[in-house]
């Protein structure tokens, strides 16, 4: 008899990837001068939105540019500012349907700006994007795991899966936070817009629970509390930790979690505080990895089973490295000069570019280090300013090719920012993890036709009658009906007269 193994995996439906081209207008914000010259432009795409069709994918993401120029002023200061653009792009995925999962990546390929005609404050922004869509599908399938008797194997292949565990698991969560405008912030008279994105930082399998950990990242875009009532902008993150079930779950299976903001809402206190609220829906799958050795993928004789070809995803490796980044600069024009470094940390990780070479996975980006500190002004007020270092490095991954899709982690180890004359020394250590992945296709054989087993019917039993027995009695104890016995006993004339001593056949409990 053949034997076979019943599985459990998410198999990848399809998969496609198009250009796309982002266009829309950005503005100087009120506070800040007119721009006289572009330094610099960076710009990276986020997922808003996703919709899936039949056979097609629509996915609405924003665009955020961001700008640092110099002032049209006397001083020729340097200043920064951002803007936000919508974009849609319809990608043709074959074999997607409404409710199957998801991943989508975007990159951004080129950033372009040119100044208005109508208006020196507005610029006309157009940006190539490359937006990746996969689709997949959990199934469970039965897999012929060895030579039926009598047949004969012409290829075998050892095949590792990912077989999953119980079923997708999702939980909405709700994010909570008291906080305050920061320091260098005005106060806020009114909340104009939020926007939030979430991010997941840790994932820890339990017993029938998957720990999950998270950052939710705010941007609050306010009218200040000051006469002139300019619009200005804040950015906040909260921490989360919550728990999702998957009642089989065991520590040491494999999990792959997915967040998605559903909705978020920024109200004001009275303190002057800000209050927020976000729903957060997460999505866990749960799997364990299982190598399944000398499969057949090519019988002799096909009779009684089916080939099918599945399309999984399966990591090729991963590798991490760590980067130490050292840069000396001056205090910004608009900013006043330091007496005291009060305190410094990371407040933001950007990746802007990864490149798979040969076995190696090559990384750009930059972090943001925000340092406050007491000022030299006569009333020492404190300030904030922020510090952009810019990384190149690279992680090496056994097994990596051109064309693998790979996630880049950055995360910061160490931080810290001195004084040196009027100037700030910055050092920051970051620990940079690269996964890669790729598409793994196996040729196996299923069962044509599942036939259930027919049941071998089961030996009657025979009764001897004791005083006192009824057949009603009889039947109950025996799981029969009364119909059941007087048919497998025609010799009963009467069913209410039985004799002590008689033997009576009761019928099985599935035939009667």
């Amino acid at each position: 008899m053949a034997g076979t193994e019943r599985l459990k995996v998410n198999l990848v439906q399809g998969e496609n990837r198009v250009q796309t081209i982002a266009r829309g207008k950005i503005e100087v914000p009120e506070p800040k001068p007119d721009v006289d010259k572009i330094l610099s432009k960076e710009a990276a795409a986020k997922v808003r939105d996703v919709s899936i069709l039949p056979d097609k994918v629509v996915v609405e993401g924003t665009l955020a540019v961001q700008l640092m120029y110099v002032a049209f002023e006397p001083d020729q200061s340097v200043h920064s500012m951002h803007g936000d653009i919508n974009f849609t792009a319809y990608v043709d995925v074959e074999g997607a349907e409404p409710g199957n999962d998801y991943v989508v990546e975007i990159t951004v390929e080129d950033v372009s700006l040119t100044p208005s005609k109508d208006d020196p404050r507005k610029f006309d922004v157009a940006a190539v994007l490359m937006v990746f869509v996969k689709i997949t599908e959990v199934d469970e399938l039965e897999i012929l795991t060895s030579t039926p008797a009598g047949n004969v194997a012409l290829e075998t292949q050892d095949i590792t899966v990912e077989h999953m565990i119980g079923d997708k698991a999702t939980k909405q969560v709700i994010v909570s936070d008291r906080f305050e405008v920061p320091e260098e912030k005005p106060d806020a008279e009114k909340i104009l817009s939020t926007k939030a994105e979430v991010e997941i930082t840790d994932k820890r399998v339990l017993s029938g629970k998957v720990i999950v950990d998270g950052e939710v990242r705010l941007q609050v875009l306010y009218v200040a509390m000051k006469p002139e009532q300019t619009v200005h902008d804040l950015h906040h993150t909260i921490k989360f930790s919550d728990f999702v079930e998957v009642p089989d779950a065991q520590p040491g299976m494999n999990v792959h979690v997915r967040a998605v903001v559903e909705s978020a809402d920024v109200e004001l206190l009275v303190d002057p505080k800000l209050s927020a609220d976000v729903i957060v829906k997460l999505i866990v799958f749960v799997s364990e990895t299982r190598v399944i050795e000398d499969v057949p993928t090519k019988l002799k004789n096909e009779e009684g089973f089916e080939k099918k070809r599945l399309k999984v995803d399966r990591e090729i490796g991963s590798g991490e490295t760590q980067v130490v980044l050292r840069e000396t600069a001056a205090i910004p024009a608009e900013k006043p000069d330091i007496m005291k470094v009060l305190d410094a940390r990371v407040d933001k990780t950007e990746v802007t570019e990864t490149n798979i070479l040969k076995e190696k996975v090559l990384v750009r980006g930059y972090v943001e280090v925000q340092v406050i500190y007491v000022s030299t002004k006569p009333g020492q007020d404190v300030h904030a300013l922020h510090q952009r270092l810019n990384f190149r490095t690279f992680v090496v991954v056994p097994g990596a090719e051109k064309g693998m899709d790979v996630k880049v982690r950055v995360e910061p180890e160490f931080v810290n920012v001195e004084q040196v004359g009027a100037d700030l020394h910055t050092e920051v250590v970051l620990k940079v993890r690269a996964a890669v992945a790729d598409i793994y296709q196996m040729t196996v054989y299923v069962p044509s036709a599942v036939v259930e087993p027919t049941a071998a019917p089961c030996e009657p039993v025979y009764y001897t009658v004791k005083a006192g027995d009824t057949l009603y009695n009889i039947g109950a104890a025996h799981g029969v009906s009364v119909e059941a016995i007087l048919a497998a006993n025609p010799q009963i004339t009467n069913p209410d007269v039985l004799d002590i001593g008689q033997v009576i056949e009761i019928p099985c409990p599935a035939m009667g």
